[in-house]
């Protein structure tokens, strides 16, 4: 990928037609340009961070004193933002160039959004400095990934290099629980409530359970609106929910309250951390790394619990073949954990909402395994039935999706992607050297 050249732009503002691969090369060279400039852009406000801090004495550390406050409205006037805006894109802007180089060099390279980039810095708050290069190298080898995965991914990383750290911060931010309402336009309002993420995604599949019970024939509610009408019948019809005890403590859905409904929350808890023996993180479907206490109270309440192979190398999950079309259940939860979402190019669509399609049809002799099988959403599934957009399955896992305009990306799989441990990020050398 490559900034547009002159003659380019000038055969983009010609009147002959182009083809389609010449506009999504286009396309591409501009995502790369605008990569750069947004680079360009921090290291120049934290070089005038750094002139300000020389000339007129402004900290960062005391964002309430008056010569930080002038930097700040001057950033706000220069980009056209608001200065709160400000304030954060100067908070960014000193670590990307202080902290995380790298990660301004991929930026600068067009190898990283700025999404991607700040998703990364943001999710390093806590780590302690001396693990920082190391969670900047692992992190920038998942870079690739869609926004959603690669935040949950970087808290994985933090999660696997501070472990110990998060049963404190969990228990700090549990007392922290509570609801919210916000405000939205046309008369409508958001309310959620502030919950420990266990309890969050078993409330939310408890809310989908039920919805979907509820879509039958001649029904003219979406899904959505249905779930949404369970979700007020649930809180406004409070019986069997328990009051809280006496320390504070969250109290668990009492049989009463779940109606029937019990929500299926997975989670992945190594065996030493279920063992009480050591303290990585769990893995709670939906969400991401969660506290060892927290894995040790789920395993405790399991009703039973399945063996799950894996390469002791690179963590991958190894599967077996089936000569049967469908797909048995062993396979379908060994696919469900190595692909958690969508298998097409950016879709985050979670993968318990997808359907498992055969890369190589069955009726083309393709077979029931893992490196034939891939989560698709509806809607992508029809897109690959359409026969423009090919894939291939790479050895690992690594989809390749070939587009119509013959443009070629990939895909890896979430299981295999959070055991990068030790892998370096691609450089990219097509530009001239960054000036930072």
């Amino acid at each position: 990928m490559h900034p547009p050249h002159e003659h380019e732009l000038e055969a983009a503002a010609s009147t002959d037609p182009m083809s389609a691969a010449q506009l999504v090369n286009h396309l591409a060279g501009g995502l790369c340009l605008s990569r750069r400039l947004a680079a360009e852009r921090h290291f120049h406000v934290e070089q005038l961070r750094e002139h300000a801090e020389k000339t007129e004495g402004a900290s960062w550390r005391d964002p309430d004193g008056l010569a930080w406050r002038e930097l700040r409205a001057e950033v706000a006037a220069a980009l056209q933002i608001h200065e709160r805006t400000a304030q954060t894109q100067l908070d960014l802007s000193r670590q990307l160039v202080n902290d995380f180089i790298r990660t301004l060099e991929a930026l600068w390279s067009g190898e990283a959004s700025e999404s991607h980039a700040r998703a990364l810095v943001d999710e390093s708050a806590g780590l302690d400095e001396t693990l920082r290069e190391e969670y900047e190298t692992l992190v920038l080898a998942a870079i690739d990934l869609p926004l959603g995965r690669f935040i949950r991914y970087a808290r994985q990383v933090h999660a696997s290099l501070a472990p110990e750290a998060m049963i404190e911060r969990h228990r700090e931010a549990l007392a922290e629980r509570r609801v919210a309402v916000e405000a939205a336009p046309d008369g409508m309002a958001w309310f959620g409530a502030y919950l420990s993420a266990e309890d969050a995604i078993g409330a939310s599949a408890a809310v989908t359970g039920l919805a979907r019970a509820l879509k039958v024939d001649g029904e003219t509610r979406t899904l959505a609106q249905i779930e949404a009408d369970v979700f007020r019948d649930l809180v406004v019809d409070a019986a069997g929910v328990t009051a809280p005890d006496s320390a504070g403590e969250p109290v668990r859905a009492t049989p009463a309250a779940q109606r029937g409904i019990r929500a299926e929350v997975i989670v992945h808890v190594p065996v030493l951390t279920a063992m009480g023996t050591r303290d990585d993180a769990g893995q709670l479907d939906g969400y991401g790394p969660i506290d060892a206490d927290t894995a040790r109270v789920l395993c405790a309440g399991a009703p039973g619990f399945i063996r799950v192979l894996t390469d002791p190398e690179d963590g991958a999950v190894r599967s077996f073949g089936r000569s049967a079309y469908r797909v048995p259940a062993e396979l379908k939860r060994l696919l469900h954990m190595r692909d958690e979402v969508c298998r097409f190019v950016g879709c985050t669509r979670a993968a318990k909402l997808c359907d498992i399609d055969h890369s190589i049809p069955w009726q083309e002799d393709g077979e029931t395994v893992e490196d034939n099988l891939a989560h698709l959403c509806r809607g992508h599934h029809r897109l690959k039935e359409r026969g423009r957009w090919r894939l291939g399955h790479d050895p690992g896992g690594t989809i390749r999706w070939t587009s119509p305009t013959g443009k070629t990306y990939e895909t890896k799989p979430a299981r295999r992607v959070m055991r990068r441990i030790g892998a370096t990020p691609r450089v990219m050398t097509e530009w001239d050297p960054p000036p930072f």
